[in-house]
Protein backbone atom coordinates (compact mmCIF):
# COMPACT_ATOMS: atom_id res chain seq x y z
CA UNK A 1 0.00 0.00 0.00
CA UNK A 2 1.31 3.47 -0.92
CA UNK A 3 2.58 5.69 1.87
CA UNK A 4 0.97 8.66 0.12
CA UNK A 5 -2.67 9.37 1.04
CA UNK A 6 -3.19 12.38 -1.25
CA UNK A 7 -1.17 13.47 -4.27
CA UNK A 8 -1.89 16.72 -6.14
CA UNK A 9 0.07 17.34 -9.32
CA UNK A 10 -0.04 20.61 -11.34
CA UNK A 11 -3.70 21.21 -10.53
CA UNK A 12 -5.39 24.33 -11.89
CA UNK A 13 -9.02 25.31 -12.01
CA UNK A 14 -10.05 27.97 -14.51
CA UNK A 15 -13.49 29.49 -15.01
CA UNK A 16 -14.43 31.31 -18.19
CA UNK A 17 -16.43 34.47 -17.61
CA UNK A 18 -18.21 36.14 -20.55
CA UNK A 19 -19.21 39.77 -20.83
CA UNK A 20 -22.52 38.83 -22.46
CA UNK A 21 -24.48 35.91 -23.95
CA UNK A 22 -23.36 36.80 -27.50
CA UNK A 23 -19.71 36.32 -26.55
CA UNK A 24 -20.58 32.99 -24.90
CA UNK A 25 -22.44 31.75 -28.01
CA UNK A 26 -19.67 32.82 -30.41
CA UNK A 27 -17.04 31.05 -28.31
CA UNK A 28 -19.15 27.86 -28.20
CA UNK A 29 -19.50 27.86 -31.99
CA UNK A 30 -15.97 29.08 -32.71
CA UNK A 31 -13.55 28.29 -29.80
CA UNK A 32 -10.90 30.59 -31.24
CA UNK A 33 -13.19 33.57 -30.59
CA UNK A 34 -12.17 34.88 -27.16
CA UNK A 35 -13.30 38.50 -27.42
CA UNK A 36 -15.51 39.32 -24.42
CA UNK A 37 -14.15 36.34 -22.45
CA UNK A 38 -11.95 36.29 -19.34
CA UNK A 39 -10.21 33.33 -17.72
CA UNK A 40 -10.42 33.44 -13.92
CA UNK A 41 -8.15 31.01 -12.07
CA UNK A 42 -9.48 29.74 -8.75
CA UNK A 43 -6.38 27.51 -8.47
CA UNK A 44 -3.12 27.65 -10.39
CA UNK A 45 -0.33 25.03 -10.52
CA UNK A 46 -0.92 23.43 -7.11
CA UNK A 47 1.49 20.63 -6.16
CA UNK A 48 1.79 18.73 -2.88
CA UNK A 49 1.69 15.26 -1.30
CA UNK A 50 0.21 14.24 2.05
CA UNK A 51 1.44 11.10 3.76
CA UNK A 52 -0.80 8.63 5.55
CA UNK A 53 -1.50 9.72 9.12
CA UNK A 54 -0.43 13.32 8.48
CA UNK A 55 -2.57 16.24 9.74
CA UNK A 56 -2.49 19.15 7.29
CA UNK A 57 -4.32 22.48 7.40
CA UNK A 58 -5.28 24.39 4.25
CA UNK A 59 -5.35 28.06 5.25
CA UNK A 60 -5.79 31.39 3.50
CA UNK A 61 -8.11 34.34 3.13
CA UNK A 62 -11.57 34.11 1.59
CA UNK A 63 -11.24 33.59 -2.15
CA UNK A 64 -7.85 31.91 -1.81
CA UNK A 65 -9.07 28.65 -3.36
CA UNK A 66 -9.37 26.44 -0.28
CA UNK A 67 -12.92 25.16 -0.86
CA UNK A 68 -12.26 24.70 -4.60
CA UNK A 69 -9.27 22.51 -3.77
CA UNK A 70 -11.30 20.38 -1.34
CA UNK A 71 -14.07 19.89 -3.90
CA UNK A 72 -11.48 18.66 -6.40
CA UNK A 73 -10.00 16.29 -3.81
CA UNK A 74 -13.42 14.82 -3.00
CA UNK A 75 -14.34 14.43 -6.68
CA UNK A 76 -17.25 16.87 -6.76
CA UNK A 77 -15.29 19.21 -9.05
CA UNK A 78 -13.02 18.41 -11.99
CA UNK A 79 -9.72 20.29 -12.37
CA UNK A 80 -9.05 22.16 -15.61
CA UNK A 81 -5.51 20.77 -15.71
CA UNK A 82 -3.47 18.42 -13.54
CA UNK A 83 -4.29 15.28 -11.62
CA UNK A 84 -5.29 14.17 -8.14
CA UNK A 85 -4.80 10.76 -6.52
CA UNK A 86 -6.54 9.87 -3.26
CA UNK A 87 -5.76 6.51 -1.63
CA UNK A 88 -8.27 5.36 0.98
CA UNK A 89 -11.83 5.83 2.17
CA UNK A 90 -12.65 9.55 2.35
CA UNK A 91 -15.10 11.15 4.77
CA UNK A 92 -15.75 14.80 4.00
CA UNK A 93 -17.61 17.54 5.84
CA UNK A 94 -17.83 20.33 3.30
CA UNK A 95 -21.00 22.34 2.75
CA UNK A 96 -23.31 21.83 5.72
CA UNK A 97 -25.76 19.00 5.13
CA UNK A 98 -24.43 18.13 1.68
CA UNK A 99 -25.33 14.54 0.92
CA UNK A 100 -28.46 14.66 3.07
CA UNK A 101 -31.89 14.31 1.50
CA UNK A 102 -34.07 16.85 3.34
CA UNK A 103 -37.20 14.73 2.86
CA UNK A 104 -35.64 11.65 4.49
CA UNK A 105 -35.41 11.16 8.24
CA UNK A 106 -32.09 11.43 10.04
CA UNK A 107 -32.08 7.63 10.41
CA UNK A 108 -32.55 7.09 6.66
CA UNK A 109 -29.86 9.64 5.86
CA UNK A 110 -27.39 7.87 8.15
CA UNK A 111 -27.96 4.62 6.24
CA UNK A 112 -27.76 6.37 2.85
CA UNK A 113 -24.52 8.19 3.69
CA UNK A 114 -22.99 5.04 5.15
CA UNK A 115 -23.68 3.21 1.90
CA UNK A 116 -22.11 6.08 -0.07
CA UNK A 117 -19.02 5.78 2.12
CA UNK A 118 -18.68 2.12 1.15
CA UNK A 119 -20.10 0.41 4.23
CA UNK A 120 -22.55 -2.48 4.04
CA UNK A 121 -26.02 -2.04 5.53
CA UNK A 122 -25.18 -4.49 8.33
CA UNK A 123 -22.04 -2.49 9.19
CA UNK A 124 -24.09 0.70 9.34
CA UNK A 125 -26.79 -0.83 11.53
CA UNK A 126 -24.18 -2.26 13.90
CA UNK A 127 -22.77 1.26 14.41
CA UNK A 128 -26.04 3.14 14.36
CA UNK A 129 -26.37 3.29 18.15
CA UNK A 130 -22.93 4.85 18.45
CA UNK A 131 -23.72 7.40 15.73
CA UNK A 132 -27.05 8.30 17.36
CA UNK A 133 -25.45 8.70 20.79
CA UNK A 134 -22.65 10.91 19.43
CA UNK A 135 -25.04 13.20 17.53
CA UNK A 136 -27.21 13.79 20.64
CA UNK A 137 -30.32 14.89 18.72
CA UNK A 138 -32.72 12.55 20.52
CA UNK A 139 -36.05 11.69 18.91
CA UNK A 140 -35.30 14.08 16.03
CA UNK A 141 -33.37 11.21 14.44
CA UNK A 142 -36.74 9.93 13.11
CA UNK A 143 -37.90 13.31 11.76
CA UNK A 144 -37.19 14.69 8.26
CA UNK A 145 -33.85 16.50 8.05
CA UNK A 146 -35.62 19.57 6.61
CA UNK A 147 -37.00 20.18 10.14
CA UNK A 148 -33.49 20.31 11.67
CA UNK A 149 -31.63 23.42 12.76
CA UNK A 150 -28.19 23.98 11.24
CA UNK A 151 -26.60 22.81 14.48
CA UNK A 152 -28.58 19.54 14.49
CA UNK A 153 -27.66 18.93 10.86
CA UNK A 154 -23.98 19.44 11.65
CA UNK A 155 -24.17 17.09 14.63
CA UNK A 156 -25.62 14.27 12.54
CA UNK A 157 -23.32 14.90 9.56
CA UNK A 158 -20.23 14.89 11.78
CA UNK A 159 -21.29 11.73 13.61
CA UNK A 160 -21.81 9.86 10.35
CA UNK A 161 -18.52 10.94 8.78
CA UNK A 162 -16.18 10.33 11.70
CA UNK A 163 -17.73 7.11 13.00
CA UNK A 164 -17.55 5.28 9.66
CA UNK A 165 -13.83 4.45 9.96
CA UNK A 166 -12.42 6.93 7.43
CA UNK A 167 -8.86 6.65 6.16
CA UNK A 168 -8.93 10.33 5.21
CA UNK A 169 -11.05 12.94 6.99
CA UNK A 170 -11.66 16.28 5.22
CA UNK A 171 -13.31 19.13 7.14
CA UNK A 172 -14.14 22.58 5.74
CA UNK A 173 -15.27 24.95 8.54
CA UNK A 174 -18.29 22.73 9.29
CA UNK A 175 -17.70 22.78 13.06
CA UNK A 176 -18.25 26.53 13.31
CA UNK A 177 -22.03 25.93 13.28
CA UNK A 178 -22.22 23.68 16.34
CA UNK A 179 -22.57 24.82 19.92
CA UNK A 180 -19.42 25.30 21.98
CA UNK A 181 -19.57 22.13 24.06
CA UNK A 182 -20.31 19.94 21.02
CA UNK A 183 -17.34 21.57 19.27
CA UNK A 184 -15.17 20.49 22.20
CA UNK A 185 -16.47 16.95 21.82
CA UNK A 186 -15.87 16.92 18.05
CA UNK A 187 -12.36 18.30 18.26
CA UNK A 188 -11.46 15.82 20.99
CA UNK A 189 -12.68 12.99 18.72
CA UNK A 190 -10.75 14.38 15.74
CA UNK A 191 -7.59 14.36 17.86
CA UNK A 192 -8.24 10.72 18.77
CA UNK A 193 -8.71 9.82 15.08
CA UNK A 194 -5.44 11.55 14.19
CA UNK A 195 -3.72 9.62 16.97
CA UNK A 196 -5.02 6.36 15.48
CA UNK A 197 -3.48 7.11 12.07
CA UNK A 198 -6.31 8.82 10.17
CA UNK A 199 -5.14 11.41 7.63
CA UNK A 200 -6.67 14.84 8.31
CA UNK A 201 -7.14 17.66 5.83
CA UNK A 202 -8.53 20.64 7.73
CA UNK A 203 -9.71 24.02 6.44
CA UNK A 204 -10.36 26.72 9.02
CA UNK A 205 -9.94 30.41 9.79
CA UNK A 206 -9.48 29.47 13.46
CA UNK A 207 -5.70 29.44 13.87
CA UNK A 208 -5.97 27.94 17.35
CA UNK A 209 -7.67 24.88 15.82
CA UNK A 210 -5.04 24.71 13.10
CA UNK A 211 -2.15 24.79 15.55
CA UNK A 212 -3.59 22.21 17.92
CA UNK A 213 -4.80 19.72 15.30
CA UNK A 214 -2.23 19.96 12.52
CA UNK A 215 1.50 19.47 12.04
CA UNK A 216 1.74 21.20 8.65
CA UNK A 217 0.09 24.09 6.82
CA UNK A 218 -0.49 24.81 3.14
CA UNK A 219 -1.18 28.52 2.58
CA UNK A 220 -3.20 29.48 -0.52
CA UNK A 221 -3.11 33.07 -1.70
CA UNK A 222 -5.31 34.08 -4.66
CA UNK A 223 -5.28 30.53 -5.99
CA UNK A 224 -1.52 30.01 -5.73
CA UNK A 225 0.38 28.01 -3.11
CA UNK A 226 2.34 30.58 -1.10
CA UNK A 227 3.54 28.25 1.69
CA UNK A 228 3.90 24.56 2.46
CA UNK A 229 5.62 23.83 5.74
CA UNK A 230 5.54 24.29 9.49
CA UNK A 231 2.40 25.28 11.33
CA UNK A 232 3.73 28.28 13.25
CA UNK A 233 5.27 29.91 10.19
CA UNK A 234 2.07 29.34 8.21
CA UNK A 235 -0.09 30.84 10.95
CA UNK A 236 2.18 33.87 11.26
CA UNK A 237 1.92 34.39 7.50
CA UNK A 238 -1.88 34.19 7.74
CA UNK A 239 -2.18 36.53 10.73
CA UNK A 240 0.36 39.19 9.84
CA UNK A 241 0.71 39.22 6.05
CA UNK A 242 3.71 41.53 6.28
CA UNK A 243 2.68 43.51 9.35
CA UNK A 244 5.42 44.01 11.92
CA UNK A 245 4.71 42.43 15.29
CA UNK A 246 5.16 45.03 18.03
CA UNK A 247 6.74 43.99 21.28
CA UNK A 248 4.48 44.96 24.14
CA UNK A 249 4.77 44.59 27.87
CA UNK A 250 1.93 42.59 29.43
CA UNK A 251 1.05 41.21 32.85
CA UNK A 252 -0.59 37.79 32.90
CA UNK A 253 -2.92 37.51 35.88
CA UNK A 254 -3.83 39.70 38.82
CA UNK A 255 -6.37 39.13 41.57
CA UNK A 256 -8.52 41.30 43.78
CA UNK A 257 -10.29 40.22 46.96
CA UNK A 258 -13.45 42.25 46.55
CA UNK A 259 -15.95 43.24 49.17
CA UNK A 260 -18.81 42.84 46.72
CA UNK A 261 -22.33 42.66 48.00
CA UNK A 262 -23.00 39.40 49.83
CA UNK A 263 -26.37 38.95 48.17
CA UNK A 264 -25.70 36.47 45.33
CA UNK A 265 -27.21 37.30 41.94
CA UNK A 266 -29.84 35.09 40.33
CA UNK A 267 -30.58 34.05 36.76
CA UNK A 268 -31.53 37.05 34.68
CA UNK A 269 -29.70 39.42 37.04
CA UNK A 270 -26.15 38.63 35.97
CA UNK A 271 -25.51 35.12 37.28
CA UNK A 272 -23.87 32.90 34.66
CA UNK A 273 -24.06 29.90 36.99
CA UNK A 274 -26.34 29.31 39.99
CA UNK A 275 -26.81 26.42 42.42
CA UNK A 276 -29.98 24.44 41.76
CA UNK A 277 -30.74 24.15 45.46
CA UNK A 278 -29.36 26.02 48.49
CA UNK A 279 -28.88 24.33 51.86
CA UNK A 280 -28.48 26.70 54.80
CA UNK A 281 -25.83 24.65 56.65
CA UNK A 282 -24.03 23.19 53.65
CA UNK A 283 -20.64 24.14 52.25
CA UNK A 284 -21.47 25.13 48.69
CA UNK A 285 -21.03 27.57 45.85
CA UNK A 286 -24.18 29.64 45.44
CA UNK A 287 -23.63 31.67 42.27
CA UNK A 288 -20.99 32.84 39.79
CA UNK A 289 -21.03 36.07 37.82
CA UNK A 290 -18.68 37.09 35.02
CA UNK A 291 -18.10 40.83 34.90
CA UNK A 292 -16.21 43.46 32.98
CA UNK A 293 -13.71 45.70 34.76
CA UNK A 294 -16.65 48.07 35.41
CA UNK A 295 -18.77 45.36 37.05
CA UNK A 296 -21.19 44.84 34.15
CA UNK A 297 -22.23 41.26 33.25
CA UNK A 298 -20.28 40.14 30.16
CA UNK A 299 -19.32 36.99 28.30
CA UNK A 300 -16.73 38.50 25.97
CA UNK A 301 -13.68 40.78 26.18
CA UNK A 302 -10.78 41.67 23.91
CA UNK A 303 -7.31 40.22 24.35
CA UNK A 304 -5.63 41.92 27.31
CA UNK A 305 -8.81 43.32 28.87
CA UNK A 306 -9.76 42.47 32.43
CA UNK A 307 -12.38 39.89 33.28
CA UNK A 308 -13.77 39.47 36.79
CA UNK A 309 -15.09 36.15 38.11
CA UNK A 310 -17.28 36.86 41.16
CA UNK A 311 -18.10 33.84 43.34
CA UNK A 312 -20.67 33.69 46.15
CA UNK A 313 -20.33 30.76 48.55
CA UNK A 314 -21.10 29.52 52.05
CA UNK A 315 -18.65 27.41 54.09
CA UNK A 316 -19.16 25.34 57.24
CA UNK A 317 -15.71 23.74 57.69
CA UNK A 318 -13.08 23.39 60.40
CA UNK A 319 -10.29 24.16 57.89
CA UNK A 320 -9.83 27.33 55.81
CA UNK A 321 -11.45 27.03 52.38
CA UNK A 322 -10.18 28.37 49.07
CA UNK A 323 -11.72 29.16 45.69
CA UNK A 324 -10.22 28.22 42.32
CA UNK A 325 -11.25 28.97 38.74
CA UNK A 326 -10.22 26.81 35.77
CA UNK A 327 -10.43 27.59 32.05
CA UNK A 328 -10.61 25.11 29.15
CA UNK A 329 -10.30 25.87 25.46
CA UNK A 330 -12.49 24.37 22.76
CA UNK A 331 -10.25 21.29 22.58
CA UNK A 332 -11.08 20.38 26.18
CA UNK A 333 -7.56 21.38 27.28
CA UNK A 334 -6.98 23.17 30.59
CA UNK A 335 -5.29 26.46 29.74
CA UNK A 336 -5.17 27.97 33.23
CA UNK A 337 -6.20 27.28 36.81
CA UNK A 338 -5.87 30.00 39.45
CA UNK A 339 -6.81 29.80 43.14
CA UNK A 340 -7.09 32.06 46.16
CA UNK A 341 -4.37 29.91 47.78
CA UNK A 342 -1.80 30.34 44.96
CA UNK A 343 -2.58 34.08 44.97
CA UNK A 344 -1.85 34.13 48.73
CA UNK A 345 -5.23 35.64 49.54
CA UNK A 346 -6.45 36.04 53.11
CA UNK A 347 -9.67 34.04 53.35
CA UNK A 348 -12.38 34.64 55.98
CA UNK A 349 -13.30 32.12 58.65
CA UNK A 350 -14.99 29.07 57.13
CA UNK A 351 -17.23 28.37 60.10
CA UNK A 352 -19.26 31.57 59.92
CA UNK A 353 -21.92 30.01 57.64
CA UNK A 354 -22.44 33.50 56.21
CA UNK A 355 -22.54 34.13 52.48
CA UNK A 356 -19.12 35.29 51.30
CA UNK A 357 -18.25 37.00 48.02
CA UNK A 358 -14.85 36.52 46.38
CA UNK A 359 -13.65 38.03 43.09
CA UNK A 360 -10.88 36.95 40.74
CA UNK A 361 -9.63 39.71 38.48
CA UNK A 362 -7.77 38.36 35.45
CA UNK A 363 -6.07 40.10 32.56
CA UNK A 364 -7.02 37.87 29.62
CA UNK A 365 -3.75 37.69 27.72
CA UNK A 366 -4.72 34.50 25.91
CA UNK A 367 -5.45 34.05 22.23
CA UNK A 368 -8.80 34.85 20.70
CA UNK A 369 -11.34 32.05 20.92
CA UNK A 370 -14.00 30.53 23.13
CA UNK A 371 -13.39 29.10 26.59
CA UNK A 372 -15.43 27.33 29.26
CA UNK A 373 -14.87 27.84 32.98
CA UNK A 374 -15.46 25.98 36.23
CA UNK A 375 -15.21 27.19 39.84
CA UNK A 376 -14.56 24.92 42.81
CA UNK A 377 -14.48 25.30 46.57
CA UNK A 378 -12.17 23.23 48.77
CA UNK A 379 -9.40 23.08 51.34
CA UNK A 380 -5.74 22.09 51.18
CA UNK A 381 -4.59 18.48 51.06
CA UNK A 382 -1.54 16.94 52.66
CA UNK A 383 0.70 17.43 49.60
CA UNK A 384 1.47 20.49 47.44
CA UNK A 385 -0.91 21.09 44.51
CA UNK A 386 -3.42 18.66 45.96
CA UNK A 387 -6.62 19.56 47.71
CA UNK A 388 -10.04 18.30 48.75
CA UNK A 389 -12.91 19.53 46.58
CA UNK A 390 -15.99 20.34 48.65
CA UNK A 391 -18.20 21.73 45.87
CA UNK A 392 -17.81 22.74 42.25
CA UNK A 393 -19.87 24.23 39.45
CA UNK A 394 -20.53 22.60 36.14
CA UNK A 395 -18.56 23.92 33.16
CA UNK A 396 -20.20 27.17 32.09
CA UNK A 397 -19.73 29.59 29.20
CA UNK A 398 -18.63 30.00 26.58
CA UNK A 399 -16.52 33.03 27.44
CA UNK A 400 -15.17 34.65 24.29
CA UNK A 401 -11.84 36.40 23.86
CA UNK A 402 -12.01 38.58 20.74
CA UNK A 403 -9.49 40.20 18.40
CA UNK A 404 -9.68 41.53 14.85
CA UNK A 405 -6.44 40.15 13.42
CA UNK A 406 -7.11 41.80 10.05
CA UNK A 407 -7.50 45.33 11.43
CA UNK A 408 -5.18 45.41 14.47
CA UNK A 409 -1.69 44.11 15.17
CA UNK A 410 -2.00 41.45 17.87
CA UNK A 411 -0.07 41.99 21.14
CA UNK A 412 1.28 38.45 20.75
CA UNK A 413 0.87 35.38 18.55
CA UNK A 414 0.28 31.93 20.02
CA UNK A 415 -1.76 30.70 22.97
CA UNK A 416 -0.52 33.12 25.65
CA UNK A 417 1.10 36.51 26.10
CA UNK A 418 4.11 36.19 28.39
CA UNK A 419 5.31 39.12 30.54
CA UNK A 420 8.36 40.40 28.67
CA UNK A 421 10.42 43.48 27.88
CA UNK A 422 13.16 44.37 25.42
CA UNK A 423 16.53 45.37 26.96
CA UNK A 424 19.16 47.36 25.04
CA UNK A 425 22.90 46.68 25.35
CA UNK A 426 23.40 49.95 27.27
CA UNK A 427 20.73 48.93 29.79
CA UNK A 428 22.37 45.53 30.24
CA UNK A 429 25.74 47.13 30.97
CA UNK A 430 24.09 49.53 33.41
CA UNK A 431 22.39 46.64 35.26
CA UNK A 432 25.68 44.75 35.46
Amino acid sequence: MSDIAISVSNVSKCYRVFDNQRARLLHAVWPAHIKGMQEIYALKDINFEIKRGESVAIIGRNGGGKSTLLEILTGTLTPTTGSVKVNGRVSALLELGSGFNPEYSGRDNVILNGLLLGLSKNEILSRFGEIEAFAEIGSAIDRPVKTYSSGMTMRLAFAVQVLCDPDILIIDEALSVGDFFFQQKCLRHISELCGSGVTLLFVSHDMGSVRDLCSRTIYLEQGCMAWDGGVNAGIQLYLTEGQSIKKQKKVLVTQEDSQATNAPPVWGEGALWQAEAVEAKATQILAVKVESDCGDPVQEVRIGEKLRIAVWYRANEDKPVHISVTFKNRYDQVVNSTSSFTLDASMPSSTSKAVTAYVFELEMTIEAGQYSAMVNLGHLGEKPNQGVVLDETTWFGPLEIKWDYLADTAPFLGMFGLPARAVTNSERRKDA
